[in-house]
């Protein structure tokens, strides 16, 4: 259960018999393993259920948003945001037709982009590098290719503007620069 970023979590038996709706669905979290892994046992949340004395320190897990079929207790088109909070807001979690998942950490999403990002870059720039390899010099054999096979001009795949072309300042800019200069 060490990641649970690929674990969705149903209660059928609680869905059949309750609903889902805002006032419930704290209930409903509660019988997950995210509330058990996530500090449950200590949260606020079960200090009160069990009328214990509550600790200042301890979290809290707390209803965050709701779309209006959640809000009218539509389960099959609900959508709930819960989050675990303590002096600064932790885990979230999503409740998306009665299935309970784990929301990523913000790290993820950015570690994900970021990698996405640079697979694309490389993939850009080696199209970019055959381009230019056909367009300024026809006459030499691209990589894995061999000077007797025939070659066929193959145009990008990618936007236009990837295709960086160094061009010269415009003349207007060179005259400017002339005057300044003298």
């Amino acid at each position: 259960m060490d990641d649970l970023a690929h674990v969705s979590f149903v209660n059928t038996e609680f869905l059949q018999k309750n609903g889902l709706t805002v006032k419930n669905v704290l209930d409903y979290f509660f019988t997950s393993p995210f509330y058990l892994h996530f500090g449950g046992a200590t949260s606020l949340n079960e200090q009160r259920r069990r009328g214990q004395i509550e600790d200042p320190f301890a979290s809290e897990f707390v209803l965050l948003a709701a779309n209006e079929d959640a809000k009218e207790g539509r389960v099959e088109t609900s959508v709930f945001v819960i989050q675990r909070r303590s002096t600064v807001p932790h885990e979230a979690f999503y409740v998306i037709s009665g299935s309970i998942y784990k929301a990523p950490e913000i790290s993820e999403l950015m570690g994900s982009a970021l990698c996405q990002a640079a697979l694309s870059a490389a993939g850009i720039l080696k199209k970019q590098l055959e381009a230019m390899r056909q367009k300024e010099l026809p006459d030499l054999p691209s990589e894995g290719r061999l000077e007797s096979e025939p070659s066929e001009p193959s145009e990008p795949t990618w936007p236009a503007w990837c295709l960086f072309e160094t061009k010269g300042p415009p003349a207007w800019l060179l005259a400017e620069a002339k005057l300044a200069a003298k």
